[in-house]
């Protein structure tokens, strides 16, 4: 298992920018120069709203299920951007889509054929945002306890005291009106009709408060004949559900 943690330069945010790679193999090749395993994928992992890129490294049992199905597994940092290109602020989203998996395949050599995209609560919204934008780049998404759609309702946003009303107006602008680009219902229309589609696998707990908001992004992708795996079990939003989750997400999409 090899773990890199450290900083890219990142030309589209114009600064340094966190990032975590892990790539399982059982040894290096010095006669071949590579590296021998079993990997042939590779996961970008979005984290959520009060988190950034260390959170699943440090909260999850990412390493191992990386090892057990064959993944690298990239750990981005996007700060409280809901994946978006801000209206004040940095263009996460334009970094996250042309910018990285550029560095990905040219300076740290991972595989691309494969590629995957997950991430819990803002990073599930982010994560099916990515795959329905650029559906032929994308092989699938994983998304946890998304927080679907939710820059479409900003004074439910306000008032749960996710933003304050100012934070709020930087990310999608003055008038708090959010993009077409951020609504996962419009985005699985529009990518519907692709030859190559996402597979997405959605889980939720049936106790989250974002449980209403997954339900109903399944029974849409389910109307537009997606390949989807959704799943339920007791839960709340946490990592007890998002570490279950992440490992049956990883297993369904390796098969």
């Amino acid at each position: 298992m090899a773990i890199f943690r450290g900083v890219i330069r990142s030309d589209v945010l114009d600064m340094d920018t966190p990032l975590q790679v892990i790539v399982p193999f059982d040894h290096f090749d010095h006669a071949a120069h590579t590296c021998l395993g079993h990997y042939d994928k590779t996961l970008v992992l979005l984290h959520g709203l009060r988190q950034n890129g260390e959170a699943w490294a440090r909260m999850s049992g990412v390493e191992r299920y990386a090892r057990d199905y064959g993944y690298c597994v990239v750990m981005p940092d996007a700060q409280r951007s809901f994946y978006t290109d801000m209206a004040q602020g940095m263009r996460f989203f334009t970094y996250l889509n042309e910018e990285l998996p550029w560095a990905l395949e040219k300076v740290f050599r991972l595989p691309m054929d494969r590629l995957y995209v997950g991430g819990l609560s803002m990073g599930g919204q982010g994560a099916i945002k990515c795959a329905l934008t650029y559906p032929r780049r994308y092989a699938g998404a994983l998304c946890l306890s998304s927080g679907f759609g939710m820059l479409h309702y900003p004074e439910q946003v306000i008032a749960g005291a996710f933003y304050s009303r100012e934070e709020l107006q930087g990310v999608i602008g003055p008038d708090l009106k959010a993009s077409p680009q951020d609504d996962p219902l419009a985005l699985a229309e529009q990518a519907a009709g692709e030859a190559r589609k996402p597979r997405i696998y959605l889980a939720c707990g049936t106790e989250d408060y974002l449980y209403a908001a997954n339900t109903r992004m399944r029974d849409h992708l389910q109307a537009l004949g997606y390949d989807l795996q959704y799943e339920e079990w007791p839960g709340i939003h946490n990592w007890e559900f998002w570490d279950a989750g992440l490992r049956r997400g990883m297993a369904w999409l390796a098969g």
